[in-house]
């Protein structure tokens, strides 16, 4: 069509630029958009990598001075991180569901806000009452609507085919984040005190995680994409493009239909058993290291190391389960993890320590590609709720275990009992995620 035909009399309805090439009449095809998901990824990368990993990583270093602090045993401090677990699974249906219903920013600007004032309070309390109270009431409620849940939930909404690769970059900032802030905070905990620690924790949370909330969209649709940047699949309508609402889609599952599949409880059971070890091994981490014969800021250091040494690890096994499907991966990530808390209890000196420790970096590796399982298996419209209802079942667990292990410590002066129903546990979660298989979904017929 000529350029005077096309400017008199079309009375088509201009076409509104998505994910694809724009056109203009007479001229070279303009360049594309950079996808606006990659900002939702590099906000949760520095979110999680420095506020995520200090409140999730950092409890171990204050574990010992705190314990020592305020005359407690190694199960009496293991309470208010087991309580904190407790509550997140309490809450883990109700904040997937707003997740799903409002979106990540309203929540996650609420939540870090909440977590700095907290760590702040923390530095003022002095009885171990207050501590699990402010713990507990502010910092975890605060932690349940921001970072790791957040997210996950973002990234699977504005990513489908690339899932893996960018939950494992947002697992990688987490994990290289710790390499640094770990060591730096026992620096700050040994020199200045465990409540310095936690005020300048605190600070460090409003003035620097707090706007990065503002990063964060409601989805791909609402700036006329699909995910991964792709062009839309389908007409969405103007009032959609608006709301964010994603498309709905064959691999979308409701809830109440993703209970009742194997898929979901076969998830449920890898998970509780992938993270009831984790999350007592990294509460127990510098502990451990010291029974072990290692310094306080020796264990810091290995544990920050493990970290920084997991980071490309995380990236490449993420990219490739992309291409191979995840269960595979992520079995043999738990046995290797088996197999270094076994080593642990035989090994002595600080270099064969930390060679054992690196094999561990199959439960870092296997977190963020248990995440994007979840999306694989039961799409992206109601991932937070899905994930959510994950929560009381792996957090009950969570809520057990580090007690348990600081009970088991307190009673016979060793962890050799705990890693070792550790690695025996890792090898369950490795058999039972061999096994899961993605649910066939039928749709309703009309």
């Amino acid at each position: 069509m000529s350029e005077s035909s096309s400017s008199s009399g079309d009375s088509r309805e201009p076409v509104e630029p998505n994910a694809a090439t724009t056109f203009v009449a007479g001229s070279k095809p303009l360049k594309k958009k950079r996808f606006y998901g990659w900002n939702i990824v590099g906000a949760s990368a520095l979110m999680n990598g420095f506020g995520g990993s200090v409140h999730w990583q950092g409890f171990t270093v204050f574990f010992i001075p705190i314990s020592q602090t305020l005359g407690l045993s190694a199960a009496q401090t293991a309470i208010p991180f087991a309580l904190s677990r407790a509550e997140s699974g309490l809450m883990g249906p109700l904040t997937g569901w707003l997740f799903d219903k409002y979106g990540v920013k309203r929540l996650m600007i609420f939540g870090t806000i909440m977590s700095g004032v907290g760590y702040i309070l923390l530095a003022q309390t002095s009885t171990f009452f207050a501590f699990v109270f402010v713990y507990l009431f502010v910092i975890s409620i605060g932690s349940s609507t921001s970072f790791m849940q957040a997210s996950t939930t973002a990234l699977n909404t504005w990513f489908s085919r690339r899932r893996g690769m960018v939950m494992s970059i947002n697992s990688a900032a987490f994990r290289l984040g710790g390499s640094f802030m770990v060591p730096l905070l026992s620096v700050v905990v040994l020199r200045w005190g465990w409540q310095t620690a936690a005020m300048w924790v605190g600070i460090g949370m409003l003035i620097f995680i707090t706007p990065l909330a503002f990063v964060y969209k409601r989805s791909p649709e609402s700036m006329g994409v699909g995910p991964d940047g792709d062009a839309l699949k389908h007409t969405h309508s103007e009032s959609g493009l608006q709301s964010g609402e994603l498309e709905e889609s064959n691999d979308d599952w409701t809830a109440k239909d993703a209970i009742r599949t194997r898929a979901f409880w076969t998830l449920a059971a890898g998970t509780v058993l992938r993270m009831s070890v984790h999350g007592t091994i990294f509460v127990h981490f510098v502990p451990i290291l010291v029974w072990k014969g290692e310094s306080q800021q020796t264990a810091a250091n290995l544990i920050g190391a493990l970290a920084l040494c997991s980071v490309p690890l995380i990236l490449f096994f993420g990219w490739f389960s992309d291409r191979v499907g995840r269960p595979p991966l992520l079995a043999g990530c738990y046995l290797a993890a088996a197999c270094s808390l076994l080593l642990l209890t035989v090994v002595d000196g600080t270099w064969p320590i930390f060679v054992a420790m690196l094999l561990f970096t199959g439960t870092e590796i296997g977190s963020g590609l248990n995440w994007a399982l979840v999306g694989d298996l039961f799409g992206r419209k109601r991932y937070a709720t899905i994930r959510g209802l994950l929560a009381p079942i792996y957090n009950t667990a969570l809520f057990v275990m580090p007690v348990a292990a600081g009970w088991v410590f307190d009673e016979t002066g060793s962890y050799k009992i705990v890693m070792w129903v550790g690695s025996g546990l890792l090898v369950a979660a490795a058999l039972t995620f061999l096994t899961i298989k993605k649910p066939v979904h039928q749709p309703k017929s009309v």
